[in-house]
């Protein structure tokens, strides 16, 4: 059985987490945070405390979380970045009530005003508004929707925030939606970075979540090994806390392991010691999902009684058939349990209605994806307008800044001038010292234009070098390209008219060696430029660069986001050159079986993430390599003002991530 629709019920399993840490032991955590506010402590202690409340209150008793919220607000009303954290709090709890709509318009609210505050902090804050509107897609059955939201907004902010504990818990978000469009490769790979992350905070909580999902999804790829360490790493930290009221996840993976294992009865008694200790905001959403596994269990054991009290229980909670795709399952598991009791009547029903259910979600989906296409084309516009408005107020502002420095200036000789004369004497004893002083900053000036004189050079040699392939491309395409083709036309058009048949068994090897010759010659211009880049631009050339390395045993995936038609056309060759190299670096070195390549842009930023599955090595060891690969590379990513960093070790493939300035 696919976990995809219990999967989707559960979009909000680590939600809370990042609004307020996800504890062992719950009540022990709120009674100390209650006992705080007792204490004389800072209004903004009180402010933070009371936030972290009103997240817990949410799912247990909303009058709570409403009046902590209000108690935050009123402790926060000195500090216009607590306001913004109190704005975000309560969008959490607009969306937990239903209020979906009020709940994104203060996330939008939020991004905006924080989007200018220097308080790091507030890049964590924007980073947890996106993840939380990524949410709401999520909850939508758009799980691509959400996995575009977290890649390009909400895991970014959290890399600059430096916050680990947070992009971690996005990692697992990430996986869990890739787990919910069955792709479950991708989804271990997200897992695998959260976790070591996770280890090295020593983040117990976050890891019981984490290990959760990662042995679910170890459960769905059939690997044994894995899911039995899973468990026993999750039995390591859990079992040190008795009280916790987090063993329902433990059983739970228990459960699906003994599933498996095709042993159903004792899969059956894990998960109701699961149900039994289901606690916390997402307490009925854990029970339904826990109640799916159980129900699939019973199925399997014909016990088909027991079956249909589960579906019973299952139907008549409104939160689980509210989703899509649960009441498909349920409507789906109803028609095989009263078949099992040969109650054929009620088995047509269900079977009828979930039919109608599928063919109905099926349009729906067709729809939006219409949609989302034009929605896009929408924001492009959008996006266009206010760059060419930041523009113009960047612009008003350097003058009035221009006009600022020219007072200050002014303002600042006359003091000068004061000064030399007050100091004049104490200037002539210390004489000596400043000559040395300024002798060495004379040196530090000479050093720092040699850098940037050769920084100057290799930008030089490598716009000579671009321009140079593109004329040599041109000639060899349209010239001795040309030529070629119409030597092949006139030699045919000769052989056919002079030659007897018995000669065309050499003829025909010619020709051969003369479209061979050509081919050559076309494939060796593409090299020197790529006639897709300056035709349609880069996405497309990078789609067909990919699909020329693409191979038997090697799949590459290339995963454009955001990138806007507009770059510059000699960025876009740079960046054409360096993903190039780095494709053709690893199809000769990696032995790898799949390439992941992402592309991306924010703004005027450009991202670059290449992963690969390949025997790695020790990147240590490349300034020894007498390849001018990766200067190449370097030489084009210090052109564009940008940050190579490549991680990989032996038998571990390898990542390497860019970032280039395109503005």
């Amino acid at each position: 059985m696919s976990l995809k629709p219990v999967l989707l019920m559960l979009a909000l399993w680590w939600y809370g987490s990042l609004h307020a840490q996800y504890y062992l032991y719950s009540p022990r955590y709120i009674d100390s945070l209650q006992q705080l506010l007792l204490q004389p402590v800072s209004d903004s202690i009180k402010a933070r405390v009371s936030f972290q409340l009103a997240t817990y209150w949410v799912s247990k008793d909303t009058l709570k979380a409403k009046e902590y919220i209000a108690r935050g607000r009123s402790a926060a009303s000195a500090s216009p970045f607590l306001l913004q954290v109190a704005n975000a709090t309560e969008a959490y709890y607009l969306f937990y009530t239903g209020a979906t709509k009020q709940s994104e318009a203060l996330y939008k609210e939020v991004e905006k005003e924080l989007a200018r505050s220097p308080v790091k902090e507030a890049l964590t804050i924007r980073s947890t508004a996106w993840s939380s509107r990524a949410v709401m897609l999520q909850k939508a059955d758009d799980d691509k929707g959400y996995i575009r939201l977290m890649l390009a907004n909400a895991i970014p902010l959290a890399q600059a925030a430096g916050d680990s504990a947070t992009l971690a818990t996005h990692y697992v978000g990430v996986g869990v939606a890739f787990m919910n469009l069955d792709q479950n490769e991708k989804a271990a790979a997200y897992f695998d970075k959260a976790i070591p992350m996770l280890l090295r905070l020593n983040s117990e909580s976050r890891l019981i979540a984490a290990y959760k999902r990662s042995g679910e999804n170890y459960v769905l790829l059939k690997k044994w090994d894995k899911v039995r360490e899973t468990l026993a790493a999750f039995r390591a930290i859990l079992f040190k806390y008795p009280e916790s009221d987090q063993y329902s996840g433990y059983y739970m993976i228990e459960g699906l392991y003994l599933k498996e294992q095709k042993q159903y009865r004792q899969a059956v008694r894990s998960f109701d010691k699961a149900i039994e200790k289901a606690s916390g905001p997402n307490k009925a959403y854990v029970i339904d999902e826990l109640n799916f596994y159980k129900l699939d269990c019973l199925l399997e054991a014909r016990e088909y009684k027991k079956a249909l009290a589960v579906l019973k229980t299952l139907s008549s909670d409104p939160r689980n058939m509210e989703m899509d795709q649960n009441r498909l399952e349920v409507y789906r598991k109803s028609a095989q349990v009263y078949a099992g009791l040969n109650d054929h009547a009620n088995a047509y029903h269900y079977q009828a209605l979930y039919s109608n259910l599928s063919d109905s979600l099926h349009e729906s989906r067709f729809r939006n994806d219409i949609n989302d296409m034009e929605a896009r084309y929408k924001t492009a516009a959008a996006e266009k307008d206010v760059a060419t408005l930041k523009a113009a107020n960047a612009q008003a502002a350097l003058q009035v800044s221009k006009n600022r420095l020219g007072n200050i200036v002014l303002g600042g000789a006359c003091l000068l001038l004061l000064a030399f004369a007050l100091f004049y004497y104490i200037y002539y004893k210390n004489n000596k010292k400043l000559l040395e002083q300024e002798a060495v900053n004379h040196r530090q000036q000479l050093k720092e234009l040699a850098q940037q004189q050769q920084l100057t050079i290799t930008r030089s040699i490598l716009e000579g070098e671009e321009r140079e392939r593109e004329r040599l491309a041109r000639d060899l395409h349209d010239g001795l390209g040309g030529l070629l083709s119409g030597v092949k036309i006139n030699f045919s058009s000769w052989a056919k008219n002079n030659l007897p048949a018995a000669t065309d068994g050499p003829f025909n090897k010619i020709m051969g060696q003369l479209d061979h010759s050509v081919g050559e010659l076309r494939r060796v211009a593409r090299n020197l430029m790529p006639q897709s880049l300056i035709e349609f631009g880069l996405v497309t050339a990078l789609k067909d660069l990919c699909g020329f390395y693409m191979k038997e045993g090697l799949e590459i995936d290339f995963q454009p986001i955001g990138i806007h038609p507009g770059i510059d056309r000699l960025k876009q060759v740079h960046i054409y050159r360096i993903i190039q190299e780095l494709l053709s670096n690893t199809v000769k070195h990696a032995t790898a079986s799949h390439i992941l390549l992402q592309c991306s842009q924010n703004n005027g930023i450009f991202f670059i993430t290449m992963e690969d599955n390949g025997i790695g090595f020790n990147p240590k060891n490349l300034s020894g390599k007498k390849g001018s690969g990766i200067k190449n590379i370097k030489n084009r990513v210090d052109y564009l003002d940008g940050q190579l960093d490549i991680r990989s070790e032996p038998g571990s493939g390898t990542t390497v991530n860019i970032e280039l300035k395109v503005a």
